[in-house]
């Protein structure tokens, strides 16, 4: 199983929003400019976070993104099923080229069976680790109290910097 890109900014953005003050939201593009991915790529990412119901938006001036749930809830299969869905690996796989080699005996149909097995224990395996794991391992405990980042402060001050150089 390759990690897809969205999978992988799905963790970002919710990592930058743990890290937001508690009555703080982020706008996509601070998040977007943050972790220098695309903003449009960023939208589509986050609308699956939304309807995954592990993030919020927020319509108002000061208004953004913000976190729906606490990260020691947020398990990283949450942000696999989110960006990814919940279908399975191998649903979809073509094992025509493996079946074709095993003979259509009795024999070639065990073959057929052990390799499905196999990738469907290994599946099952990714997906029991992933779940057994969350994004409260990868935010410190000062981050997840009271030291969190204004983010919209750091950008706005990087921006400065890089005007002023």
């Amino acid at each position: 199983m390759k990690f897809n890109n969205s999978f992988i900014q799905s963790i970002g953005i919710i990592m930058i929003l743990a890290k937001l003050p508690d009555d703080g939201a982020l706008k996509s593009q601070e998040i977007s400019q943050r972790m220098n991915v695309s903003h449009s790529y960023l939208l589509k990412i986050a609308k699956k976070l939304k309807d995954a119901e592990l993030i919020n938006s927020i319509a108002s001036k000061t208004g953004g993104y913000v976190l729906n749930k606490s990260v020691d809830k947020i398990s990283f299969l949450d942000i696999l099923h989110a960006t990814e869905g919940k279908n399975s690996f191998i649903e979809g796989i073509d094992f025509h080229p493996i079946d074709s080699i095993v003979s259509s005996n009795e024999t070639g149909e065990e073959k057929r069976i052990v390799i499905r097995n196999i990738f469907s224990e290994a599946e099952k395996n990714y997906k029991d680790i992933l779940n057994n794991h969350y994004i409260s391992e990868i935010i410190s405990q000062e981050e997840e109290s009271n030291q969190k980042t204004n983010w919209t402060e750091m950008i706005d001050l990087e921006e400065k910097e890089l005007l002023h150089s």
